[in-house]
């Protein structure tokens, strides 16, 4: 990867991560962005939706140490994060209840850092990523049983020039096989490569251009192009569709195959709107304004539901933000919790952390209560 697109990305990438507190865009027209309607009126998550499920889980495992979930298996299944009590190492655990089961740990020498967990059928796949004074940075991608106490496997070291922070498409699992999107040596085109889920050579399907895997089968151009002015394209890698998206030159918009989330900064007064639009630029409606963020990297949960946090200064890191979900099915604007400090997602459950560490709570909400 070039340093030109390596730093953009990684850039784009932290800022991102920042914004969701989690330990884990542009071509068309010049013109002005089309008005949005102001912002909806908010409600209350049990108004909205009665029958929403949200179950709490400690913030800390049994021996102490603190845990960030990583991927959801069920409501009270989760695939997280831990150090080990005594601080030499990382752990990657499964958590049912207050049963814990090691997977993987990484001595702390070596800087892990585990992201991209992803779940194919009854396994759940994760990246390690370490790197020493002495050694470069190096990926693993790793396979666990959810069931049984069978240990950990290495699926493939042979990652490329791929970068895993923790954004929803990381790793992205379509049939027996899980993809990741790495650069070329010069950094202007794109490896979508792929190996089995039950391990195997690795497949590496060359695509022109520079592009992130987003939803199967699409890709989005990458974020150093989109944010440098380049034309910003979705593209589907099966039928070899190109679909435009439409935006002003002022706008940031990052987006999925279905919806886009548009925003308007004004420096270090922060964003003054917050809208979801469709990447033609159609259906577009305002979110928020100064002071609402992009609370996950998923655009649309569900292709519904977009997940926010709104603070009570015009920083994203007001320690009194309130986490919201803008339903685009509704128009409707619906506080999930107010005082969140963590916030992630996966494809079916939003949850967030609330409280002191490392004593605090996980809460999560499983989204397909939303959809009944």
């Amino acid at each position: 990867m070039t340093a030109t697109r390596g730093t953009a990305i990684r850039a784009s990438a932290m800022v991102v991560a920042l914004l969701v507190g989690g330990w884990l865009v542009f071509s068309g027209p010049a013109r002005p962005a089309p008005p949005a309607p102001p912002g909806p009126p908010q409600l209350s998550l049990r108004k909205a939706f009665p029958a929403a499920l949200v179950t709490d889980s400690p913030g800390a495992l049994p021996d102490g140490a603190p845990f960030i979930p990583g991927l959801y298996v069920d409501a009270t299944t989760q695939v997280g994060v831990a150090p080990t009590p005594d601080g030499t190492a990382q752990r990657v655990v499964l958590r049912t209840g207050s049963r814990v089961r090691e997977l993987q740990r990484v001595a702390q020498s070596r800087f892990p850092r585990f992201t991209a967990f992803a779940r194919a059928g009854s396994s759940v796949l994760w990246v390690e990523s370490t790197a020493t004074t002495t050694e470069p940075l190096t990926h693993r991608l790793w396979r666990a049983s959810i069931d049984g106490d069978s240990a950990a496997v290495p699926l493939s070291a042979d990652t490329g020039d791929a970068e895993f922070l923790g954004a929803e498409h990381d790793l992205v699992v379509h049939g027996d096989r899980v993809y990741w999107a790495a650069a070329t040596p010069d950094g202007r085109d794109t490896q979508v490569r792929s190996v089995p889920v039950t391990g195997g050579a690795v497949t590496v399907e060359p695509v022109d251009g520079a592009y992130e895997l987003s939803a199967w089968p699409w890709l989005q151009t990458a974020a150093n192009v989109r944010q440098g002015g380049g034309r910003h394209e979705l593209r589907n890698l099966e039928t070899g569709q190109r679909v435009t998206v439409v935006r002003s030159p002022a706008e940031t918009v990052d987006c999925g195959p279905s919806w886009c989330r548009s925003s308007i900064s004004a420096g270090t007064g922060g964003d003054t709107s917050y809208d979801v639009m469709r990447p033609d630029g159609t259906g577009r409606r305002r979110v928020g304004g100064t002071g609402t963020f992009a609370a996950v990297p998923a655009v649309a949960l569900l292709d519904r539901f977009a997940a926010v946090t709104e603070a009570g200064t015009s920083g994203a890191f007001d320690s009194a933000r309130r986490l919201a979900l803008f339903d685009v099915a509704t128009g409707r604007l619906v506080t999930v919790a107010d005082g969140v400090d963590q916030v992630m997602a996966d494809d079916h459950t939003l949850w967030w952390s609330a409280g002191a560490r490392p004593a605090g709570v996980w809460h999560s909400l499983d989204l397909a209560t939303l959809a009944a």
